[in-house]
């Protein structure tokens, strides 16, 4: 029988190794998985946006340490409601993100 080769990464950015960051937006703090200068997945998200809505990620970081402020305008691409998941598409980073999300990314925090 013949080997499966996995099919090739379509993600356009790198992913952080690790998961434990969090995202803060509309006043809330959220699980994040799969982080990267181009987006995340929210994990425990109840709210009532939907695809398409634009939002204002105002924090970000390793879960239980400091936050850094930061402004990261967004987009809903996916809902999952099963899961209380939803999917952003980073679509702006200020210096202050862009420069955590490459420590987080790398480890370094």
């Amino acid at each position: 029988m013949a080997k499966e080769i996995p099919a090739k990464e379509r993600r356009a950015s790198k992913r952080a190794s690790k998961s434990g960051s969090v995202v803060f937006f509309d006043g809330q703090q959220y699980p994040s998985r799969n982080l990267s200068v181009g987006g995340t997945l929210v994990e425990g998200y109840d709210g009532t946006l939907s695809a398409g809505s634009l939002l204002d990620v105002t924090g970000i970081g390793p879960a239980g340490d400091e936050q850094t402020t930061v402004l990261i305008r967004a987009r809903i691409n996916r809902v999952l409601p099963e899961s209380n998941e939803i999917a952003l598409q980073f679509l702006s980073l200020d210096d202050s993100a862009y420069e955590i999300l490459q420590k987080i990314m790398t480890g370094r925090v």
